[in-house]
Parts: C-alpha cells; structure tokens; sequence
C-alpha cells in the first residue's frame, strides 16, 4: 500500500487529529494571551493620586468597562493605575452586566490588562457569582475574563469548577481547566 492509499484509508483519523491540535493551540492561545499579573505598586512618592475617580472605554457608543474606586494612583513613569477599592463593571455583547468589587486593582493600558487583586466579589446581574482563591484579570482587547481556581455558580443552579478559567463578562462561555467539574442542581 503506497501513502495516496494509507492517508485515503486514514483521513478520519488524521483529520480528528489535527482538529484536535488546533483545538489545544487555540486553547493555550487564549490562557496565555488573556492576562498575567501586573507589577505591585512602587513606592507612594513617584505616584499621583486622584480621590473618588473613574476610567471607562467604550466601543462605539455602547460602554464596554466602567472603573471606579476611592483612590487612583497613577505611576508617570510607566503610566500604570493603582486602585484602592476598585469597582468593576464590565458589559458583554448581550448587556449582561458583571461587577467586580475588590479591595486593590491594577491597569496597565500598555499591555490592555485590569488585574483586580483578592478578595474580590463578581455576580452579574442575572445572579451569577464567580469566585476565585486568586487574582482576576480582564483583557481589554479579546474582552476575555481569566484567573486561577475558580468556583462559578450559575443562577440556572449550575456550577462550575477547576484549576483555571477564561470566560466573557455575562460567565457564559466558559473554559475550565484542571479538575475541572460541572454539577447540575445540587
């Protein structure tokens, strides 16, 4: 049997195969280009503080975040914002609203990330919460939401749960990784 007739025999095979690592390598895109942690805060007298402010962007008309917090530090240097007691609010497509609430946050408008630091609070406004042991991080170009092990409780009494996760702002598409577990109505 020469290759012609080894790949006809095969095709289903060789083409589940490659599916499958185009499936791993969109997967490990998204993880990897979704966020990282932010540099902590350098020291208080190269930074200027703004009290009770906001910083929003929109797409189109339609406001895609809206960031509000008591205090916003902006180092000049490296024009990264420092957050105390930031507040979230991030619109998906759909309207469907997530707020995060948390007791420090990070943006780095170079590299399009919001790193909102633990605790942290995140429901939508269909009663869906997220919790998570570490930081969460938002990516202002795929609009993506990612962080470390991940408790999700769907108001249709599902959750989720795993390692890790990338989900949109209304947590309906969601990518667990890592001891991932979904349950239904417990």
């Amino acid at each position: 049997m020469n290759l012609k007739q080894t790949l006809i025999k095969h095709k289903i095979t060789i083409l589940v195969v490659v599916v499958l690592a185009l499936f791993a390598f969109l997967l490990y895109w998204f993880m990897h280009t979704a966020g990282g942690p932010v540099k902590d805060m350098p020291p208080s007298s190269d930074l200027v503080e703004f009290h009770g402010s906001e910083i929003e962007e929109k797409d189109g008309d339609r406001l895609s975040w809206r960031l509000t917090a008591d205090k916003i530090l902006v180092d000049p240097k490296t024009e990264i914002m420092y957050f105390i007691k930031p507040k979230a609010e991030i619109w998906e497509k759909d309207g469907t609203l997530l707020t995060i609430t948390s007791d420090k946050g990070v943006v780095d408008r170079k590299k399009k990330i919001i790193e909102l630091k633990q605790p942290l609070q995140a429901e939508t406004d269909k009663g869906d919460t997220l919790q998570t042991e570490g930081s969460v991080y938002y990516n202002m170009d795929t609009r993506l939401i990612n962080g470390g092990k991940v408790l999700l409780n769907r108001h249709d009494q599902t959750t989720l749960s795993g390692d890790s996760f990338v989900t949109d702002a209304a947590l309906e598409h969601v990518t667990v990784q890592g001891h991932a577990k979904v349950t239904k109505g417990e």
